[in-house]
Order: structure tokens, then C-alpha cells, then sequence
């Protein structure tokens, strides 16, 4: 119902059903960190109205640019799930509309949004009847990226389907990276830093099972893999063996950072890469990666998604999954002058420095880095372990 933020006329309403406007629909046009919302079928009747919106990225400091001279209020309000309901209250004493439409205004994001299609919209009718309703609708969802539109959907419908093959067995049960642009040498350049968001940990990842891998008892990284098993963000090989030595491919590790985000994999599909097939298991976890600037790829046409994943490679995804998610990366930890510092490339250096001070990724005993060397699926347990636990 309408909120208390309301002008006290309103307050005082009779609210009665049957006046909510059956062809009524919101269009909200997402573009980058930017969604733009849009009533139509709005009868000429209504004077003022309430509309939630539900972010399941859980944004935080978002602001309500309207777009004209409404009186207005705007709020938001965290839940327990760490998902963002954000209320537009506008009351401007006459009719909202002349011809059935309304621009309400621009909702702008530190981090892309993930809108959860299910709105919830209140109408006021202040004529002589003074009758008004709520109801709950499905929004009709447009992203774009660079104002180029690549996706319409009902978003957020987290279809969850299981994936088949070597990644599923990395990533968390269903519930923006690499979009950069290229230099000259084909190497990842390095998005604009983020500032860090107020993430509570334990509401956006709650345990929701107990795991007990058999092969992870007495292994250095047993901690960190439970704590992730356990909240759904890592999934073993089977419900008995995890597999902790085993190394871990680029598309296992790509997959892992998408359904923290908890994407919806129908909104996603990669033609960008050569090397990523249409029907592949990895291709929506590829796309999301690309589109939102964790991955570039080995080249503007490859992604190499059944090579093993390099020491250098994660640190680079996981600072941009970091700035991505507003996770804040703090020099916790010394500057390590690493022995072979010249054999990190040059796209991958500022990231080791960062995820090393913030004390996600070490060094090796003799002083090294070991920058190509591959990476287990231990170590990725350890380095997501720490990123979400130093939060």
C-alpha cells in the first residue's frame, strides 16, 4: 500500500479494488548502470502512485533522477536476502497523464542492476470515488549495453538448469570481468575502479546445506572449500569428493564468478568468441563475463575456455569481479617485490599487486609468483574464500 511518505490527503484515502488498469504495464530499459522506466495504459484518473522495484544485486547508493517536476519521494530499503527494494512515491496533486503514458524517470546504479521482473505498483484515483489498488505485474525488461540493445526479457527468472560437463561441477547451485577493450597487443586494459559497497557477506551468501568431502579432510584448503561448499558458491566433483589438486579451467573459473552473481543464464549467450560454441555449458557464464568487463578473452575472437587457468589470469578476474560487485580490495598486506615480476604481463600487474596487498593471492616459498603457472581448484577456493571473508 501506499507508504507513508505520502502528501496527508493521501493518506487519508479509502483504498477499494477494481480500479487498477488491467493494460497497465511498466517498461524498464536498462543500459549499462542506467534504467530508465516507463508506465503505460495508466488511466487519466490516477493522481499519484507507488511503484517497488526489487534489485537482486543488492545496489546500494542509487539515486532517482525523475523525469520532470514531480513531487516525489524515493527510498530504499535492504531485506535479509541483501536484495534492494526501491520505492518511487509520486504525488502531484493533478493527473499524472493525458494520453495514457508516463516517463517516470532514471534509476542510476554504482554497479549494473539485476532487476527482478515482478513489480509491484500501486495506482491512486483521486476523483470522486477516491478508489485506488495495488498489484504485483511483470515488468518488461530491455538491456542494452552502449545503447545497443542485445537482450529483452523478463529478467531475473534464475532458471537455474544444471550444466553438463567439467564447469558445473565448480559453481554453485543457479540461484560485470575481462567488458574491456583490447590494446594494441591483444591484452586486457584495465577498468576504472569502483567504489566498494556495503556487502554484507553472510545475507548475500547464506549456508544452505552442509557439505563433507571425503578428500578435503586433512587438505590445507578443507576451511575454505566447506565454507564456499556450504553456501552454494562451489559445488565438488560428486557430494563425496571435491578434488582439491585438480587444476581448473578458465570457463570453471568464469562459471564460478557468474553464479555468484547469480545470473540468469537465458539472458546471456556468447557470438563474440570462436572457441565458445552456442550449445556449450559455458557459453551464458562466457557472454556474462564478457559483457560485463571480467574477461576480454585471449584474443578479440578466442577465449580458450578448456585451457587451465594461470596464476595471473585469476588475480586479474578476481580484481574485476571485486570492482564489479563493489568488494573492497584494502592493502592489508606488504608489497611483495616477487622474484619474477618481469614474467607477469603487463595487463595482469597492477591486479597481482592488488589481490596480493589485499591478501587473496600469495607468493611461493622460494619467492616467486609463478605468474603462468596453473591454478588447482584448492587455491580458487582459497582466493574467493578470502576475498568474501576480508569483506
Amino acid at each position: 500500500m501506499i507508504k507513508k511518505l505520502l502528501t496527508s490527503i493521501l493518506i487519508t484515502l479509502l483504498f477499494t479494488v477494481n480500479v487498477f488498469a488491467s493494460n497497465t504495464s511498466v517498461s524498464i530499459d536498462i543500459n549499462n548502470n542506467v534504467a530508465n522506466i516507463k508506465l503505460t495504459g495508466i488511466n487519466e484518473n490516477i493522481h499519484a502512485l507507488q511503484l517497488d522495484i526489487i534489485d537482486e544485486n543488492g545496489n546500494t547508493g542509487i539515486v532517482f533522477e525523475p523525469s520532470q517536476k514531480f513531487t516525489y519521494n524515493f527510498f530504499t530499503e535492504t531485506n535479509e536476502n541483501g536484495k534492494t527494494t526501491m520505492s518511487i512515491v509520486i504525488d502531484n496533486g493533478g493527473s499524472l497523464t493525458q494520453n495514457g503514458t508516463l516517463d517516470i524517470g532514471s534509476l542510476i546504479f554504482k554497479n549494473k542492476p539485476n532487476l527482478n521482473e515482478t513489480v509491484k505498483l500501486e495506482l491512486v484515483n483521486l476523483g470522486d470515488s477516491l478508489k485506488g489498488e495495488s498489484s504485483e505485474i511483470k515488468a518488461n525488461i530491455t538491456i542494452k549495453e552502449d545503447s545497443t540493445e542485445t537482450t529483452t526479457s523478463s529478467n531475473n527468472s534464475n532458471s537455474g538448469s544444471s550444466s553438463s560437463g567439467g564447469g558445473a561441477n565448480i559453481g554453485t547451485s543457479d540461484n560485470k570481468t575481462e567488458v574491456t577493450t583490447q590494446d594494441t597487443n591483444n591484452q586486457e586494459t584495465k577498468p576504472e575502479d569502483k567504489p566498494a559497497a556495503n556487502i554484507d557477506i553472510e545475507k548475500m551468501y547464506p549456508v544452505i546445506r552442509q557439505s563433507n568431502f571425503s578428500d578435503t579432510a586433512n587438505h590445507w584448503a578443507n576451511e575454505p572449500i566447506k565454507y564456499l561448499a556450504d553456501r552454494g558458491i562451489i559445488n565438488g566433483m560428486n557430494d563425496n569428493t571435491f578434488a582439491p589438486n585438480n587444476n581448473i579451467t578458465r570457463a570453471e573459473f568464469i562459471t564460478l564468478l557468474a553464479k555468484m552473481d547469480n545470473i540468469n543464464i537465458n539472458k546471456y549467450k556468447a557470438d563474440n568468441f570462436t572457441d565458445v560454441p552456442s550449445d556449450a555449458w559455458f557459453n551464458p557464464y562466457v557472454d556474462w563475463a564478457s559483457k560485463n568487463g571480467i574477461t576480454s578473452g585471449t584474443s578479440e575472437t578466442t577465449f580458450a575456455p578448456n585451457d587451465n587457468i594461470t596464476r595471473e589470469q585469476m588475480a586479474v578476474m578476481i580484481e574485476r569481479f571485486a570492482n564489479y560487485k563493489g568488494f573492497k580490495l584494502d592493502n592489508n598486506k606488504e608489497q611483495i617485490n616477487f622474484t619474477d615480476n618481469t614474467n607477469i604481463s603487463s595487463y595482469a600487474i597492477s591486479s597481482v599487486s592488488k589481490v596480493q596487498q589485499a591478501g587473496i593471492i600469495n607468493g611461493r616459498p622460494d619467492g616467486s609468483f609463478a605468474p603462468k603457472s596453473n591454478a588447482t581448484r584448492g587455491e580458487s577456493a582459497q582466493m574467493i574464500y578470502t576475498m568474501l571473508t576480508i569483506q
